[in-house]
């Protein structure tokens, strides 16, 4: 099935080229879009073509950071069913052969597609980027881990903090608040990396010491899940809480794995480096299912990379 959207509506079309389903979701005013209609063909009822035109319905508005209102019957059951989440992109460079990390990342093939990945994440404007715990620590904090002692018998309750409202955010997950920040705004050279606000997804396993020095530095943090962390009800906070309507997931591997299983990666854009990884490197989803993906665009970069679009 492919999903076609004209600024108002989107169809599903089949592989014959026929329009069987539709939705409408006409603009209000202030940015609210309205969905008042979903229609599927009685033939092919029952395929989840209608969950799908409200999956795309809703991203598109999220594209459009828009607000959603729902005045068609199966729009409200679904929306009571599923809620709210981010349009969630997952950015990535790769080897040929999809891995992740290793040596090839720091040869020049490597390198050449790093910066077109670089450029491209800073081209999407997404409202936040997400990463594992283990991509922060390499990546920002250099695994710093903080001196905890001060809050030694910390009585703090598994409630989510909010330290600030901020135009961009880094969001970390990381089950048992594990990373050592050391401020509540991340500072980096890259300005598609600069002055976002930090949040945490955490598990209620989090130590009450981390919580206190979270909110001592300023770090916001939200809970999504006992003993680990549940995908959907983080997206659907992080939506909810701090109005985040676009998401570049942007790895590691577990975590990119954990929200495919989660069916919550929307779309993917995978930037390929011209070079074949090492045997032991990671894959671009860890433990991950067959799923389908359809591609929509593909260009060679300046720097010799491939990019290429997949939609779900």
């Amino acid at each position: 099935m492919e999903y076609v959207t004209h600024d108002s509506r989107i169809c599903c079309i089949d592989g014959n080229g026929n329009e069987v389903g539709t939705i409408l979701f006409p603009k209000r005013e202030g940015n609210v879009y309205e969905i008042t209609s979903t229609k599927v063909d009685p033939s092919m009822q029952g395929k989840g073509i209608a969950a799908g035109l409200m999956r795309h319905c809703l991203n598109e508005i999220s594209r459009r950071r828009g607000t959603v209102q729902a005045t068609c019957s199966y729009a409200q059951n679904y929306l009571a069913k599923h809620g709210l989440r981010p349009l969630v992109i997952c950015h990535m460079v790769t080897s040929i052969d999809g891995r992740v990390t290793g040596k090839f990342l720091s040869g020049s093939a490597g390198v050449q597609a790093s910066e077109a990945y670089y450029d491209y994440h800073r081209a999407m404007q997404g409202d936040a980027f997400a990463c594992g715990r283990v991509t922060m620590e390499s990546s920002f904090t250099g695994g710093f881990k903080p001196d905890l002692s001060e809050f030694a018998g910390a009585d703090l309750p598994h409630e989510d903090y909010i330290a600030r409202k901020h135009g961009y955010y880094a969001v970390s997950f990381d089950r048992h608040g594990s990373v050592g920040w050391q401020d509540g705004i991340l500072h980096d050279e890259d300005p598609g990396y600069d002055d976002c606000h930090i949040i945490e997804v955490l598990s209620e396993d989090t130590p009450a010491e981390m919580l206190a020095y979270y909110r001592k530095i300023g770090v916001s943090y939200l809970f999504a899940g006992r003993e680990d962390i549940e995908i959907k009800t983080a997206l659907q906070k992080l939506y909810a809480l701090f109005g985040i309507r676009v998401l570049l997931l942007e790895g590691g591997s577990i975590i990119n794995g954990a929200f495919l299983r989660a069916g919550c990666v929307d779309k993917i854009s995978q930037v390929i480096a011209p070079v074949i990884a090492d045997q032991n490197d990671k894959p671009l989803f860890s433990d991950a299912g067959m799923t389908e993906f359809r591609m929509t665009s593909c260009e060679t970069t300046e720097q010799g990379a491939v990019r290429i679009w997949y939609e779900a």
